[in-house]
Parts: structure tokens; C-alpha cells; sequence
């Protein structure tokens, strides 16, 4: 099981192909009291070519805590820390849920570093009461009582099969309580939705139609990102990684593609040939009520 020492902690990683021919790595980031296993199955359906790094951040699943409060900032600070100890000189991010506010903080700090982001399923700032009230519930309940039934909620949440929930739930519950709740707040008390505008790297929003929550946060997502396009897999809930990883994958791949040889995609031909792939597979472009048709 391999691990990286960086200050005060050791993080648990996971390196996917690192040889000739592979793509621009991912870094992929998981929101609070869960693990990096939350990308396997994406990971899976991914080609053979995508360089996928997963990594748990601090007091989650094998990572250990370190001794500092656990900041976005600081989230941030390790995964540039996790390139630098990789020998890794850039990398794109990805992200689920609430994994987008370390993301989205990762870009704006290290821009040089991390050239553009997926977003799955997140959002840049949760202003609705019932997310708000399910992270509030977390964090009250990691203070009050023991971690066992956050890690069984969230897994149970995520999982898209009951073996996908044991993983989950497995790796879940060995975190550190503490560090769940001071992820939690950090990303509920977030300013970064405020910055979005200096944000210039390329970002691929990605959500589920069925996800009406989710569907606005991207639609958000969209407006305040100069650099951004929007995707929506119909018919989809929020739980796209678990759930829907053969059309995310393929989203995340072709939307690969266009960063790493922007030639594909010149002309407005070239263009509608990919969307037109991209319908194929059940994918529309834009938010429900504003989707592109042609």
C-alpha cells in the first residue's frame, strides 16, 4: 500500500499507469468522510491511456490525520505537494461533490500546476437548506457520537452495489472523526465561489439530470467559470462516479481528448460530430431547461 510522506503525514495514493504514452495525469479529490475508492469504478472504464492518481486526503480512509486543522488551503498544498513527490509536473484535477472545493482552490492556488478540472456532481458554494442541513447533521454527529454511522450513511449514500458499499464503507470508517468535521466546515464556510472569476484553466462540469439540486450548482458552475463546458447525464441522479461510471468516463474522456489535442475540434463540424457522439451515449450539453438541440 503505498504512501507519500508530506510534513507532518503520510497519505495513502494510488498511481494508475505512469509510462510512455499515458495522458496528462488526473488527481482525482473525494469530499468529506469518505476515501479516493469512491473513482474505482470510473477508474475502470477510463482508457487505457489516462494516468489516474487517487489520493485520501488527511484523516481520511488510510491517510494519516497530521497535526495541522484541515483547511482547503491546505488540502490544496498536499496535492501539489503529492505532484511534487511524484515527480509529477502537472496534472488536471477531478472531483466529486463536495471534493470540488479543494479542486476549485487547488486551481485557483497552483494554476501552473493543475491545467483544468472536472467537476462531478459539485458545486462552488451550497446555498440550499437540505445540502447545507445533511453537512451540518455530519458534522454535529462527529462531535456528539462515534464515526461508525457517518461512515455507514455516507458510504450507503454513494455505494452503486452492496460490494461497492462494503469498500466504501470499509475504508470510510477507519478515518479520524475530527478531520471529517474540519473538512466538512471548511467546505461549508468556503469563499471560493467569490474567485471563480480569476479561475482561467479549462473546467468540464458534469451532472445528473435527475439531480435538480445538483443540476443548478452545475448550471452556477457554468455561469461563473470564464472557462467552462456543461454536460448532463439523462436520467441520472448526483451519484454519477458509483452509478453511471461507463458514460462519466466517456464524458471525462473525449473532454480529455480536446485539452490534450485542441485540433479535434476546430471547426464547427468537428464540433457537432463530437456533441453528436456525446447525444449517442445519453449525454446533453447545458443545463435541462436550457440544453443545446440541433
Amino acid at each position: 500500500m503505498p504512501f507519500l510522506n508530506i510534513g507532518d503525514t503520510a497519505l495513502h495514493y494510488h498511481q494508475d499507469g505512469s509510462g510512455l504514452g499515458k495522458q496528462m495525469p488526473i488527481l482525482c479529490v473525494h469530499p468529506p468522510c469518505l476515501t479516493s475508492r469512491l473513482f474505482t469504478a470510473v477508474q475502470e472504464k477510463l482508457t487505457a491511456s489516462t494516468n489516474l492518481i487517487r489520493f485520501d486526503i488527511r484523516g481520511h480512509g488510510y491517510s494519516e490525520a497530521g497535526s495541522g486543522r484541515l483547511t482547503l488551503a491546505l488540502i490544496a498544498e498536499d496535492m501539489r505537494r503529492l505532484l511534487d513527490g511524484l515527480g509529477v509536473k502537472q496534472a488536471y484535477v477531478c472531483s466529486y461533490g463536495a471534493g470540488s472545493f479543494p479542486a476549485l482552490e487547488a486551481m485557483l492556488a497552483y494554476p501552473e500546476r493543475f491545467l483544468g478540472g472536472v467537476i462531478v456532481s459539485g458545486a462552488s458554494a451550497y446555498t440550499d437548506i437540505v445540502t447545507r442541513s445533511k453537512l451540518q447533521a455530519a458534522f454535529v454527529s462527529s462531535i456528539l457520537g462515534p464515526k461508525g454511522p457517518i461512515a455507514f450513511k455516507a458510504a450507503w449514500s454513494e455505494a452503486g452495489s452492496k460490494s461497492s458499499f462494503e469498500e466504501l464503507h470499509t475504508e470510510a470508517k477507519l478515518g479520524d472523526s475530527a478531520k471529517w468535521r474540519e473538512y466538512t466546515s471548511a467546505c461549508l464556510d468556503s469563499s471560493v465561489q467569490k474567485r471563480l472569476p480569476q479561475l482561467k484553466q479549462p473546467v468540464l462540469v458534469l451532472y445528473g439530470t435527475a439531480d435538480k439540486t445538483g443540476q443548478n450548482y452545475a448550471a452556477d458552475l457554468k455561469r461563473r467559470l470564464p472557462n467552462s463546458e456543461l454536460y448532463g447525464i439523462i436520467g441520472a441522479g448526483r451519484q454519477l462516479l458509483t452509478k453511471e461510471p461507463v458514460t462519466t468516463a466517456f464524458v471525462m474522456t473525449q473532454w480529455l481528448a480536446k485539452q490534450e489535442h485542441p485540433e479535434i475540434a476546430d471547426t464547427f463540424e468537428e464540433r457537432e460530430a463530437l456533441l453528436d457522439e456525446l447525444i449517442s451515449k445519453g449525454v446533453q450539453e447545458g443545463a435541462a431547461n436550457t440544453a443545446n438541440h440541433h
